[in-house]
């Protein structure tokens, strides 16, 4: 025998010789969906009943509850509802407005007391491949304007990629639970509910189980700091979750309403101009519903709080939040300097569970690149005291601005190198350096056939010999010396200097750039495992010891 139940208050709906269960008083979502769960759990109910009084709103506002708490309620999310009312249908549309919505939809009934038993007795509910045409497509839920669309959108991204990496953070979490209780997060979460997994509850319900392993984002030694106004809804916590620091302190977080960087707290630009971090994370608007109408990516605040960061050190990585999905936002945000991006998912866009999966995949492919990429921040440290070196030569102008546009070029192009080939160019673009520094220092005198170096001494040979460089007394007479060669005599003749094993460093890294230039597999590090000379030059590695030995050599200079 079919289970009918009545909700209401009236004497009369208590005396219908149905189910009785009194509607206490509910005064938001949060109340109505923990009520709704728990008569679920504690009764087994196959038809419902409404009573709609005169306050008929949260009659209704209960009749959708149950229905968008497809997640929650499985089977039991589709039964019969049957509203009962004395007043009639027209005067409850009247008082009601967009609430009164479910009436039309598919498997809810109308009728007055007198007939309600044969009309429940009618009804059939619906079906979940019926869920969507007859009833997702007929209601339309707006968000409440206290909470408002910009945060709520907030909430379900971070529900996202808390799903994503099955981290589970908002798991039991007190403000997040209410957040998704509101009916604007049911309705979009029952329209992105996979039905073809639909299957009844084999248990009563009580809520979501995590289960497997967390997709975590390995960050050890790192430190992150997150800039998002939102981040109390769900961010934080989730990304807490998933970036697996060695401690709390080591993932940061700002939550201020600004419109740019000068609107920032003291602290806050104190902690931002004074603390390297490994990684920023900054959501694009930074001031909430107050950018809805901004249109020009330059004007968003996020975007001006970027510019700040790179700024202060061009080598700091950064990935930008958004929940913008229109290709000239998200290329602006690359041509600013944003070193990836994480596109959060609007709810209103129904992104699939596999979407939010590949979303957070690149996401965290985008996190190891740019912690990768870190060792472009001390790199920049030193790239400008490069530069102020070199203001401060008493060398020709010409020799300085060629100095500053080779290592401007080999800048420009290390800071979007990925590839093995990418690197293997910036190696070779940075070891034009040396042979600037050669060019401008030592000439080459072709009537007497011999080499002046500052027009004063000539080169003379040098050669390995026992650990160390000795120099044979013999002049170069060869009009094209390698370049090892004329760096050796500019930096024993010139330069004073007698640390030879530096000459030998300088003479191995020019070969690597040989070896790649003249696809010379022969090169090989006898010191090293057998491994071709140049096996570094693509990668991070062989750029920072070039770049080591640059630095050294602008600064005997």
């Amino acid at each position: 025998m079919e289970k009918i139940f009545i909700l209401g208050n009236s004497n009369t709906a208590k005396e219908s010789g149905f189910n009785f269960i009194e509607i206490p008083n509910l005064t938001n979502d949060y109340e109505i969906h923990n009520w709704l769960i728990s008569i679920f759990n504690k009764n087994e109910i196959d038809k419902l009943i409404i009573e709609i009084p005169n306050d008929s709103i949260l009659s209704l506002k209960i009749g959708l509850h149950i229905r968008l708490s497809i997640e929650y309620l499985k089977e039991k999310a589709l039964l019969p509802i049957l509203f009962a009312s004395i007043s009639s249908l027209k005067s409850i549309m009247i008082d009601t407005k967009i609430w009164s919505q479910i009436l039309a939809t598919k498997g809810i009934g109308f009728s007055d007391f007198d007939k309600m038993g044969i009309e429940i007795s009618a009804n059939n509910g619906i079906l979940i491949d019926e869920y969507k045409m007859g009833f997702l497509n007929i209601i339309k839920i707006l968000p409440d304007e206290v909470t408002g669309r910009h945060s709520l959108a907030n909430v379900w991204g971070a529900h996202s990629m808390d799903k994503a990496a099955n981290a589970n953070a908002l798991f039991g979490n007190n403000n997040f639970e209410k957040d998704k209780t509101k009916l604007y997060f049911k309705y979009i979460s029952a329209l992105n509910y996979d039905r073809s997994k639909h299957n009844p509850p084999l248990l009563k319900i009580i809520d979501k189980i995590p289960v497997g392993n967390p997709n975590k984002i390995n960050a050890t030694n790192k430190k992150v700091l997150l800039i998002d106004d939102e981040a109390d809804k769900g961010w934080e916590i989730v990304l807490r979750k998933v970036f697996k620091t060695s401690a709390t302190e080591d993932f940061v977080v700002i939550k201020e309403k600004v419109n740019d960087y000068n609107n920032l707290s003291v602290e806050s630009k104190n902690l931002i101009e004074n603390t390297p971090f490994d990684l920023y994370l900054i959501d694009l608007r930074l001031n909430g519903i107050e950018e809805d109408k901004t249109l020009k990516p330059e004007d968003f605040s996020g975007m001006k709080v970027l510019q700040k960061i790179k700024s202060l050190n061009q080598g700091y990585q950064a990935i930008i939040f958004t929940a913008s999905n229109k290709v000239w936002n998200l290329k602006a945000l690359l041509d600013a300097g944003a070193d990836g991006y994480y596109m959060k998912e609007s709810p209103e866009f129904g992104f699939s569970n596999e979407f939010s999966e590949q979303n957070y995949l690149r996401f965290k492919e985008d996190v190891k690149n740019c912690f990768e990429r870190n060792f472009l921040k001390t790199l920049y440290i030193s790239y400008q005291e490069i530069i102020k070196r070199i203001d401060c030569f008493t060398y020709p102008f010409n020799f300085k601005s060629e100095l500053k546009t080779q290592l401007q070029l080999f800048w420009d192009m290390i800071l979007v190198t990925k590839t093995k080939t990418q690197f293997a160019y910036s190696y070779i673009t940075l070891c034009m350096v040396i042979e600037l520094v050669n060019k401008h220092l030592i000439q080459y005198n072709s009537q007497d056939k011999t080499w002046e170096i500052c027009n004063k001494d000539l080169l003379l040979d040098w050669e390995w010999n026992e650990e160390k460089y000795i120099n044979t007394n013999t002049k170069i007479t060869n009009d094209r010396p390698p370049e090892w060669q004329k760096f050796a005599g500019l930096y024993f003749q010139e330069l004073n200097q007698t640390d030879g094993k530096f000459v030998q460093e300088v003479y191995r890294l020019i070969r690597k750039r040989n070896g790649f230039v003249h696809t010379d597999k022969r090169i090989l590090d006898e010191k090293n495992n057998g491994q071709y000379l140049n096996h570094d030059i693509y990668i991070k590695d062989g750029v920072v010891k070039l770049f080591d030995a640059i630095k050294k050599i602008i600064e005997l200079l």
